[in-house]
């Protein structure tokens, strides 16, 4: 693993720091920012904690840089690129989103542990900040784009549908994080359509 340091050769071997980022961001959804290990993550992404602290000098850093990383992936954009309906209307992007609300993936996982890290950690709070923001900004994009259609009431607030459908996302994942009993989760789609309907409520009013 010597050539793994990225040290004396003055170059980043081909994707070691794809396979660091990708390490650190599983270590911290399996276990908190607290209780990632460095020695774990440059195990688990087959080079040395040398490698490692040649990118970024403390843990710190290269946790921040692991969540940015993941939270990169999970922006509502790229969502709807790895659904494949970006291009749908926007009543039928949310039909979808709303649907997937109830399937444990990446997102629900990164979400339930930079909440619970960002409570002692002033970078993860600063990192979950951004990306709130730039969900809102996305997700008002959408809103925007359902007003158009003609699926949303244009006089209605863009910062309140905005926020409504952040916080039913957020915390959804939150609360399927705690693994409830099947008696409390309602099927896929009849969540779906519930949501829907909620949303849709903010329809325009009919002449």
């Amino acid at each position: 693993m010597s050539d793994d340091d990225g040290r004396g050769r003055g170059r980043d071997p081909v994707g070691l720091t794809e396979r660091l980022l990708e390490a650190a961001a599983e270590v911290f959804v399996e276990r908190g920012y607290g209780e990632a290990v460095v020695t774990e993550v440059a195990r688990r992404a087959g080079a040395t904690t040398g490698a490692i602290y040649a990118r970024w000098p403390h843990k710190n850093d290269m946790m921040v840089a692991a969540l940015e990383h993941l939270l990169g992936q999970v922006t509502p954009e790229q969502r709807m690129r790895g659904f494949g309906v970006g291009e749908l209307p926007a009543a039928e992007i949310l039909t979808v989103w709303a649907e997937k609300l109830l399937v444990s993936d990446t997102a629900q996982d990164v979400l339930v542990q930079v909440f619970g890290s960002a409570r002692s950690n002033d970078a993860v709070q600063e990192s979950l900040r951004r990306f709130l923001d730039d969900q809102a900004d996305q997700l008002g994009d959408l809103v925007e784009r359902g007003k158009s259609e003609g699926f949303l009431d244009p006089e209605m607030s863009t910062a309140s549908l905005t926020l409504m459908i952040q916080a039913v996302g957020i915390g959804t994942h939150l609360l399927m994080s705690a693994e409830r009993a099947d008696r409390h989760l309602p099927g896929q789609q009849e969540w779906a359509e519930a949501l829907m309907r909620i949303i849709g409520g903010a329809g325009p009013a009919a002449d």
